[in-house]
């Protein structure tokens, strides 16, 4: 299973989507996770223009205005994909590698800011993961939270989220192995050079491990 999960920050622009053709043609992901596109619409021009001329297949969860906005690529050749579901927050997909055979399930997450709505989005997503218990999933994307406190770095004193207290809790409760970072300790850094914080990672059932 080899999944790409890229918060892109933005896919309107000429330079952003060539990033992410090279990225794809580097890597060859059997599935690419896209968040934050930022778009309302998302049709095969756009997606042939990332992926290249290689047969695929895309799913996308509109922006709300300029906000938001999730975009899952599979490569066809590597991945039957049996359906996608778009809910809030997050996009499903349900479908079967086709030269193991092996069914799976991924979920491709881009939470919201808000520490309330978060908690809802843990709370929906974990009353999924329990019927998919014994099953290939894979929950990534960016979630907007840290799992611990030292995941985050800031220049502001003062008040501090409590976010890595039920985010934490949502990853234990569900028994997902949270995969470690290779070459770096945070994914999301801010332009004063001080501010960082790990938002983004891959979340997997034990049977897929």
């Amino acid at each position: 299973m080899k999944i790409v999960s890229w918060n892109i920050r933005g896919l309107g622009g000429f330079e952003k989507r060539k990033d992410v053709g090279q990225l794809v043609g580097e890597l060859k992901p059997f599935i690419l996770c896209l968040q934050e596109t930022k778009l309302q619409n998302c049709d095969v021009f756009l997606c042939s223009n990332l992926w290249g001329s290689s047969f695929h297949g895309f799913s996308y969860r509109p922006s709300v205005g300029g906000s938001g906005g999730i975009l899952t690529l599979w490569d066809s050749s590597e991945v039957e994909m049996w359906w996608t579901e778009s809910r809030e927050h997050v996009l499903w997909c349900h479908g079967r590698f086709t030269k193991s055979g092996e069914e799976f399930y991924v979920a491709n997450v881009y939470a919201p800011y808000d520490d309330g709505e978060k908690q809802r989005l843990w709370e929906t997503i974990s009353e999924r993961l329990r019927s998919l218990v014994g099953k290939i999933v894979c929950v990534c994307g960016d979630f907007n939270a840290v799992k611990r406190l030292d995941e985050r770095r800031s220049m502001r004193g003062g008040h501090r989220s409590l976010d890595h207290v039920p985010f934490f809790q949502f990853i234990e409760d569900n028994s997902l192995v949270d995969l470690p970072l290779i070459g770096r300790k945070f994914t999301w850094f801010k332009g004063d050079g001080l501010s960082m914080s790990r938002l983004n990672r891959f979340l997997l059932s034990e049977r897929a491990i």
